[in-house]
């Protein structure tokens, strides 16, 4: 399978670039495509729609390709992988909950592929992400990859997931991949780093909690940050420490604050909580913590897959904010482990296994995937 990177600031100079991709004879049949400004989704649907490429989709704030980090415009990898080898599907929420459109998505992952592997966005922060998550595993199996990132920017969490001829600002976006043609390998990483005693959240509604040993939670997250990180119902460096929720084995599953509530003493987690559940703090992040994630991947390469055709990547847009120039080297190091095409944005949440467990919704996290056709 080949991969070929454009981008461009506008649909005009897409359709130029793509069209001077395939000048030579390259005929991509999907393409991941990520963009800024959703104007232009619909324009930019129907070129790739028209040159027979199947989309998959989403809009972001920042993205990324093996070249770095895009701040507008639009992002596009272009492979031109057996269009027997995968299956696009887009459900919206409107019409079903989302546990149930997942269960959609993974049955018919099922039923179009014994081994399916599922690439996944979706839109609308508000959705329970583990809901994403155990639909599609009660339909396709317990044993099945999956790896994503929410769709969106973090002003306002909205965002779009859009295919060919159908778009959601509240749905689920998923490409599905044929295991037994294309290897599919990847994982979640955050390298933050604990600290303190473990808490226990002792009320909580979705991902919205009340308390934490039985103390208002914003009086426990202010004595253990500081008040002054938190001013004026903004984050000045709050999502530096994210929670910790501890798992009954394996790594812990990061949930940073994106919210807060003064009158209730609240705090909105970046997934939902659970009540009865431990977690630590986390230390604010350092170069340890690109380590970590270059280090996955170079694990990966040595021990199950020597060569790779292309890499996608949902990085945490919390990382964004708080790794600073630090993150170029981290998407540099990701793109030089096999020096092959990459496209990425900056997500609201990450889906992917942290280590030989089954997928999980997380955030503060990059889940990246390499891809192979046999």
């Amino acid at each position: 399978m080949k991969a070929k990177s454009i981008k461009g600031q506008s649909n005009e100079e897409i359709k130029s670039a793509l069209e001077k991709a395939t000048s030579n004879g390259f005929k991509p049949t999907l393409a991941f495509a990520f963009i800024t400004n959703l104007e232009d989704i619909d324009a930019l649907s129907a070129i790739l729609d028209a040159a027979g490429i199947s989309i998959f989709g989403a809009s972001t704030a920042e993205k990324f390709n093996e070249e770095g980090i895009d701040p507008s415009g639009i992002i596009i990898m272009l492979l031109d992988m057996n269009p027997a080898n995968f299956k696009i599907v887009l459900k919206d929420f409107s019409l079903a909950s989302v546990y149930e459109s997942a269960c959609a998505v993974g049955e018919a992952g099922k039923k179009r592929f014994d081994h399916p592997a599922f690439i996944i966005s979706t839109a609308d922060i508000r959705i329970p992400g583990g809901d994403v998550i155990r639909g599609i595993l009660d339909k396709a199996g317990m044993d099945v990859a999956i790896f994503g990132g929410g769709a969106g920017e973090p002003v306002n969490f909205s965002g779009t997931v859009f295919t060919n001829q159908a778009k959601s600002d509240s749905g689920i976006l998923a490409l599905i991949v044929d295991e037994d043609k294309v290897e599919v390998k990847g994982v979640a990483v955050s390298g933050w780093k604990p600290v303190g005693t473990e808490k226990r959240i002792t009320k909580c509604e979705g991902n919205w909690v009340y308390t934490i040993d039985d103390e208002p939670a914003l009086d426990v997250i202010k004595k253990f940050l500081g008040k002054d990180i938190i001013l004026n119902n903004k984050a000045e460096g709050i999502d530096s420490f994210p929670l910790q929720v501890q798992r009954v084995k394996g790594k812990p599953m990061m949930r940073p604050i994106v919210q807060w509530n003064e009158e209730e003493k609240s705090i909105m987690l970046g997934a939902a909580a659970e009540e009865g559940s431990l977690f630590r703090f986390s230390l604010p992040p350092d170069y340890e913590v690109i380590d970590a994630v270059i280090e996955s991947a170079k694990t990966i390469k040595e021990n199950e897959l020597p060569e790779a055709d292309a890499m996608v990547v949902f990085s945490c847009v919390g990382r964004l904010s708080q790794l600073g120039p630090m993150l170029s080297a981290e998407l540099d190091g990701l793109a030089a482990t096999w020096n092959k095409p990459m496209a990425g944005f900056f997500s609201l949440g990450e889906y992917g296994k942290l280590d030989d467990t089954q997928p999980e919704f997380h955030g503060t996290t990059v889940s990246w995937v390499a891809l192979k056709e046999l």
